[in-house]
């Protein structure tokens, strides 16, 4: 009888912490004095699937650069990838536009929620920048096909809005290109326009 009660003992024990330890980590709560970005139960939260439409500012005007897929995931993190990450073959980045003639990597950042409960969000991001064929030497200096030549840090602020039909999340943002000695080689700025990925039925075989 006593090995028994002491044995349900352990178990009440055990799930006391284990529901404490949930409670902790629950988005929105501060541990250890940081702040998690929350997400809310109005649908007000950045958090899900992504597909963004970017446009570049040029001396022209606003130009479609490119489409990327991202993922705003709890906690904070952030990951995205883009349809030119295979530019370094590119004959069309030219002038000063010619240091987007690189591969890109996928995207790793950071997010939170601008003020408490806003729909604004902030976006601070990196892609590692690689070398290939058409990538300019003046800009990169020298390398070897596939070498790590440089980084991108794009920041972008977004609001979120939410329809009967869908939720978008659009905004502005500024990145800029660096080679590994630290200099700037492209600083640009543009906007961006995201609709969230919903789930869609099988499609007919």
């Amino acid at each position: 009888m006593k090995v028994s009660r002491r044995l349900r003992a352990i178990a009440t024990l055990g799930g006391v912490i284990v529901l404490g330890f949930a409670a902790a980590n629950l988005p929105g709560r501060r541990i250890a004095g940081a702040s998690i970005p929350s997400v809310r139960a109005d649908g007000g939260s950045a958090v899900g699937s992504w597909i963004s439409t970017v446009t570049v500012n040029t001396p022209s005007g606003p130009q479609p650069l490119t489409t990327e897929l991202i993922a705003i995931n709890p906690g904070g993190t952030f990951i995205d990838t883009l349809t030119i990450a295979h530019s370094s073959q590119n004959p069309f980045f030219t002038g000063p536009f010619a240091p987007l003639a690189v591969d890109f990597s996928d995207a790793i950042g950071t997010w939170k929620q601008v003020g408490d409960d806003s729909d604004q969000f902030a976006f601070t991001f990196k892609r590692f920048l690689f070398a290939g064929a058409n990538t300019p030497t003046a800009a990169y200096g020298s390398f070897f096909p596939g070498q790590n030549v440089g980084v991108a840090t794009i920041e972008a602020v977004g609001t979120l809005r939410t329809s009967a039909a869908r939720q978008t999340l659009s905004g502005s943002f500024t990145f800029q290109l660096t080679n590994l000695q630290g200099t700037v080689v492209l600083p640009a700025s543009g906007t961006f326009s995201a609709t969230r990925l919903e789930i869609e039925p099988l499609a007919a075989p």
